[in-house]
């Protein structure tokens, strides 16, 4: 197995793992007065989940393509992981600016709020995914070899 395609699995394992494990860990605190409120990782699944799979059904066709047959499909990787970059960046600022400026939250005592674990592990395992179909080929024994 070629360089490129362990170091894909890796990534692939490894983003998955992570959104499993976002599940698990609080995805967002707002802070009171008197208590700390966690929302459940779980909740993330329903966005993260779907969205990894697309990522990762064309990982892997990009993973298992070979010569020039693979550009295509790593360019999709790539245009997926810029996506995944600016829709979770842009989705999440969005959701703590609301929840940030929340007149009803503000009137119940916030203090703050926030992403938690949950959300950002979740984020850094829908990029690791698209970048395992993103990665360069790997470089042919040759001139300055």
């Amino acid at each position: 197995m070629s360089r490129r395609r362990r170091v894909g699995a890796a990534l692939l394992g490894a983003g998955l793992l992570a959104i499993l494990t976002a599940a698990a860990l609080p995805a967002w605190h707002t802070v009171y007065p008197d208590r700390v409120a966690l929302r459940s990782g779980r909740e993330l699944l329903w966005v993260a989940l779907p969205w990894a799979l697309v990522c990762g059904l064309v990982a892997v066709v990009s993973l298992a393509r070979v010569g020039p047959s693979r550009w295509l499909w790593r360019e999709v990787s790539r245009g997926l992981l810029i996506s995944t970059v600016l829709a979770g960046g842009a989705v999440t600022a969005a959701w703590w600016l609301l929840s940030a400026t929340d007149a009803y939250a503000r009137e119940a005592g916030m203090v703050s709020t926030g992403p938690g674990p949950g959300t950002w592990l979740a984020l850094l395992g829908c990029l690791l995914i698209p970048l395992a179909g993103a990665l360069p080929d790997d470089p042919s024994p040759g001139l300055g070899s």
